[in-house]
């Protein structure tokens, strides 16, 4: 079944093939001339093909997919994440977490990373980061097998796309550098793990050249920028003769609204204007007119259940509401109040003298009550302090001392020591609660135990996954973690994790991981667990551990274990030390992780 998105010149109807889930296609045109239109029928003639996608709409405005074209009655069926219209809010710092429902479940989604929660505005900064790691975590998990069968391919639409793939990056901006890398990859090995790329930009001058290169398509609206038409000519400079191209140029210059030069030598053998069929679902989008009112939707149209994805989506959700400012403010009033009761309902004190014991505290729990009422002396300055932690305090002041069943002395740091190893399940109370530590909880506590006793203080989620052989990307790590930070055990930083006093009480150093060589045998089991990995994933880890943290070129890799570097054997073959996080792949250059050098390159 063919995607029908318009008509040609002769008045035939204009299709792409259904492969054009995994091909990439690049959308120029100025202001109001159907860029947009055109990503919308795109993804409108997807849904009717049954074939998956998502947009990462940084506007805010692709939410009328959802809507009839009238706004009452029902449009495209999908889900929609963030913004002022989003069933489930998403945060900047959450790209990774938005790739893996992405890639994860069957439902079309609508990325709208334009506001926050609040309604406040992303920054650009913010923006960035964003989608840098939705790209990279999409690759990886788009490229895993499922039950040894390979995910269902997705389209994946970036509106104004030159912003984060520009072909000129600032000096001291590495974050966008590693945005336009993280596209590269998308782009360029996206078709090999079932990902199609469309690009939507109205700076066709700005759009990074490495990226509109190998589009298999251009669609070409009006553009009248000497320098945007430049842009075009160079892409069709490669394709096409120079008097061909000075037809086209024309062309482009004096296309009516809705119309397009359709450029596709290769993939479709097809150059020729098409008028861009008008969308069947609301335009959210559309510019109002002077003297006219904005059309408005009436109908609550075409939504999943949103269930599952609310459960999946809980932690951020919970997250955004900790960190709301008048959520916050709200609990700190009511937190006053109680406590001004509390104060005008305490006895006046008896004038009498009498021997009173009191009870001595030991040095940790001195150390813990000093730093609770450190906290509350600071709450009046720091209103901006997620309320969890102020409430989680004042109840901690009222609480009896925390009891530990097992206790042992803490673990030196950097010196090693080896500890008894710990039960597979432990009993731990602390605030009168009583928790029970799992194999994998206590596996995640031995891990953060010796990256300490190596001077890693704060190793991150994925360093931790690594040794504890847990995927550190899943819900699954994330839902260990929790009750370790909920009772005190460890504290969650930005994308770290590190023992506290009572957590390290209860952690032994792995004796598997005496040293950096069997920690890299720790790293080649979790390879040979990993879901696609084979013996050559093994052999590929040991060649560029072997070059001690130094990048390797593919074709360096491909001669070290006997493959060559060009097939799709070798894209499976390395994905899966991808997918781990233990190597990076920027711009031809495969570059090891701190997970495999967690001290630095040797």
């Amino acid at each position: 079944m063919n995607l029908t998105i318009g008509k040609k010149e002769s008045g035939a109807s204009f299709s792409l093939p259904p492969d054009t889930v995994t091909s990439t296609i690049v959308i120029y045109g100025g202001k109001g001339m159907g860029k947009t239109n055109a990503g919308a029928v795109i993804v409108e003639e997807l849904t009717h093909c049954k074939l998956r996608w998502s947009i990462l709409d940084p506007l805010g405005v692709s939410w009328g997919l959802r809507h009839s074209v009238d706004g009452k009655g029902e449009g495209v069926e999908c889900l929609i994440l963030g913004g002022i219209h989003g069933d489930i809010p998403i945060e900047p710092t959450g790209g990774a977490v938005v790739a893996d429902l992405v890639a994860d479940e069957s439902v079309n989604v609508i990325i709208d990373f334009s506001r926050k929660a609040s309604g406040e505005m992303w920054s650009i900064g913010e923006k960035v980061r964003f989608v840098t790691e939705y790209a990279y975590q999409l690759f990886r998990r788009q490229g895993e097998l499922v039950k040894g069968m390979r995910r269902e391919p997705i389209f994946q639409i970036l509106d104004e796309a030159a912003r984060y793939i520009p072909q000129i990056i600032p000096a001291g901006n590495p974050e966008l550098a590693r945005c336009v890398g993280a596209w590269e990859q998308l782009v360029e090995e996206g078709r090999n793990v079932g990902i199609g790329v469309g690009l939507l930009t109205q700076r066709s001058a700005r759009m990074n050249k490495s990226v509109s290169e190998v589009a298999d398509a251009i669609l070409a609206f009006r553009i009248v920028g000497p320098r945007s038409i430049e842009a075009i000519t160079d892409w069709l400079g490669e394709h096409l003769p120079k008097d061909k191209i000075r037809e086209y140029v024309q062309t482009i210059r004096s296309l009516d609204v809705g119309k397009c030069l359709v450029v596709s030598p290769g993939w479709l053998k097809f150059e020729e204007v098409v008028t861009i069929r008008k969308r069947n679902t609301f335009d959210s989008s559309a510019t109002p007119k002077a003297g006219e009112c904005a059309t408005r939707v009436t109908g609550t149209g075409a939504k999943p259940d949103l269930a599952k994805y609310q459960e999946r989506m809980a932690e951020t959700v919970e997250r955004l509401k900790v960190n709301d400012p008048k959520l916050l403010k709200a609990k700190v009033a009511e937190l006053e109040k109680k406590l001004a009761a509390k104060v005008t309902s305490t006895p006046q004190p008896v004038t009498e003298t009498k021997t009173v014991e009191i009870p001595v505290l030991k040095d940790g729990q001195l150390k813990r009550v000093e730093s609770i009422l450190e906290k509350i002396q600071k709450l009046a300055e720091q209103l901006g302090a997620p309320i969890s932690e102020i409430t989680g305090a004042m109840r901690k002041v009222n609480a009896p001392a925390p009891k530990f069943i097992q206790q042992k002395p803490p673990i030196p740091v950097p010196q090693r020591q080896s500890v008894q190893k710990a039960p597979a399940v432990q009993k731990v109370y602390t605030d009168g609660e009583e928790l029970k530590i799992t194999s994998a909880q206590q596996r995640i506590l031995d891990a953060l135990a010796w990256y300490e006793s190596i001077g890693n203080m704060q190793p991150s989620a994925i360093q931790v996954g690594a040794i504890a052989l847990i995927d550190s990307s899943g819900g699954y790590f994330s839902n260990t973690v929790g009750p370790l930070s909920t009772y005190g055990l460890v504290v969650r930083g930005s994308g770290s994790l590190s023992l506290t006093d009572e957590g390290r009480e209860l952690a032994s150093i792995p004796d598997a991981v005496s040293s950096l060589e069997d920690y890299h045998e720790v790293l080649r089991k979790r390879v040979r667990s990993a879901r696609s990995a084979n013996g050559k994933s093994v052999e590929m880890l040991n060649a560029i551990i072997e070059r001690g943290g130094q990048p390797l070129t593919a074709e360096e890799i491909g001669q070290a274990v006997g493959i060559d570097h060009t097939g799709g054997y070798f894209s499976n073959t390395i994905g899966p030390l991808s997918t781990l996080g233990f190597i990076k792949r920027e711009r031809g250059l495969i570059t090891p992780t701190d997970i495999i050098f967690p001290s630095g390159p040797s």
